[in-house]
């Protein structure tokens, strides 16, 4: 294998682990997110009237989302201007 074949794989293996990680960082980050923001419409909407306390939930599974999107992101483009 030549040089350039084998910084290729490794950067292949360096995205697929970041990858890997970043769902890892889903898998919790999302159920977190859903749980705080249960918690939060708990305290939030009392009543529970008009769906307030799902819309505050989905919002805390949203805020999780993207905090797991974000961190693999930013590790994606770290490890690419690493590369370079």
């Amino acid at each position: 294998m030549s040089a350039s074949q084998q910084s290729s794989s490794s950067s292949t293996d360096v995205i697929s682990n970041i990858l890997k990680q970043g769902s890892e960082r889903g898998l919790l980050y999302i159920p977190a997110g859903f749980v705080i923001g249960g918690l939060a419409s708990i305290v939030l909407a009392r009543g529970g009237a008009g769906g307030a306390r799902k819309a505050i939930t989905m919002f805390g599974t949203g805020v999780g989302t993207g905090m797991a999107w974000t961190r693999c992101s930013m590790d994606i483009e770290e490890a690419v201007k690493g590369m370079k």
